[in-house]
């Protein structure tokens, strides 16, 4: 059995690594091409008396071959919802200033000229939230096990690929569905009560529905976002609205089953390939306990529609550790993600429901605000 491109690619950049470097792995594992011989080239690296090249190559393997070789990762759905990445900080501020206050002219208010005009404006402040590690030890025998073949090398280095990352990537999507579900029992987001579509009057309602927030999101409010639920009805509304193009909505794979997605894209004025383009289709809306139970039921929940600035999650960090255990002879390696994971009471964002949230309090979102 020949090596796979992708393989192949993978460990010679690590040698070509080794060689920037200037460290001793180049020096005794050779390139490998279509007839390298797995055997030998397992030999070098699991040789007794080169413990240097051995431990250079989970370090090595860190840095390159989790990005060379074809695998299965899950595709986070979701993840088109994630900003750009903080590097530094463990706090941002989301500021929203409301457009100004026309007045009729007056050609002889000379006194105006001097008159202090303050925007209004808010802040609302976002933290870095989430710190969570993935871990995965590999022991020597297993090592031994994934030099029998190119095959078995490549479905080592896989799995470990899909261990780490696939972990972190269902987190994400299950976190990203949490900030909703979080924000429904918290107060944080417009809630609208419809009938669970089940036959064709209520699905015609439950369309209606979405397409007149589709039109209102579009047009200049205060009635979508969650600004003053969160701070009262002494606090300035904030005016805003949403470009049709920031327009999305996320709903259960069960309401999208009940629906005739050409009414729905129809009823947003769209063919059917846009409207997909704009719908992101989840499970469900419940939120875990790390142990797979379920923390908070989001059953009320039928679908939400946002701006996409309603969703305020961006990456702090995304690094991969690693270290020799001598004690037990095993590779520890560690995938650690740093993210924030927040929504926005500028943005407007309703979640249609079948019911108000319970008096259980919500939790994620995080944010502070003031005016």
């Amino acid at each position: 059995m020949q090596p796979s491109a992708g393989l192949v690619t993978a460990l010679n950049k690590m040698r070509e690594m080794s060689v920037a470097d200037g460290s001793v792995y180049h020096q005794y594992v050779p390139t490998v091409d279509a007839d390298t011989d797995i055997a030998k080239f397992g030999q070098v690296i699991l040789d007794s008396n080169l413990t240097p090249v051995y431990n250079e190559f989970f370090s090595l393997l860190k840095r390159i071959a989790f990005f060379a070789i074809e695998n299965k990762r899950f595709a986070n759905p979701l993840s088109f919802l994630e900003g750009a990445n903080m590097p530094l900080g463990w706090a941002g501020q989301n500021v929203h200033v409301n457009p100004a206050k026309g007045r009729a002219f007056n050609v002889n208010d000379f006194a105006g000229l001097l008159q202090k005009y303050e925007a209004e404006y808010m802040v609302e402040y976002l933290n870095v939230n989430l710190d969570r590690q993935y871990p995965v030890t590999i022991t020597r025998a297993k090592i031994k096990q994934a030099f029998t073949s190119w095959g078995d090398l490549e479905a080592f280095i896989e799995g470990i690929i899909n261990s780490l990352y696939n972990g972190a990537e269902i987190d994400a999507y299950n976190y990203t569905k949490a900030l909703v579900t979080s924000a429904y029992y918290g107060g944080r987001i417009v809630t609208e009560i419809v009938t669970a579509p089940t036959t064709e009057a209520t699905d015609k309602a439950f369309v209606k529905t979405l397409r007149k927030l589709y039109r209102k999101f579009q047009l200049p409010s205060s009635e979508y976002n969650a600004w003053k639920l969160v701070n009262g009805d002494e606090a300035k509304a904030v005016t805003t609205w949403t470009d049709a193009s920031d327009i999305g909505v996320m709903i259960t794979a069960d309401i999208e089953a009940e629906l005739d997605v050409e009414v729905l894209a129809s009823a947003f004025n769209m063919s059917k390939a846009d409207f997909l383009g704009r719908v992101v289709v989840v499970d469900n809306f419940d939120v875990y306990n790390d142990d797979g139970t379920v923390n908070k039921s989001g059953a009320a929940i039928q679908a939400v529609i946002f701006d996409r600035n309603f969703f305020k999650i961006k990456t702090q960090d995304n690094e991969m550790d690693e270290f020799y255990n001598p004690n037990n002879r095993t590779w520890q390696y560690y995938l650690n993600v740093n993210k924030m994971y927040n929504t926005s009471l500028f943005a407007n964002a309703v979640a249609l429901v079948t019911s108000a949230p319970s008096t259980e309090g919500g939790e994620g979102g995080g944010n502070q605000s003031q005016s």
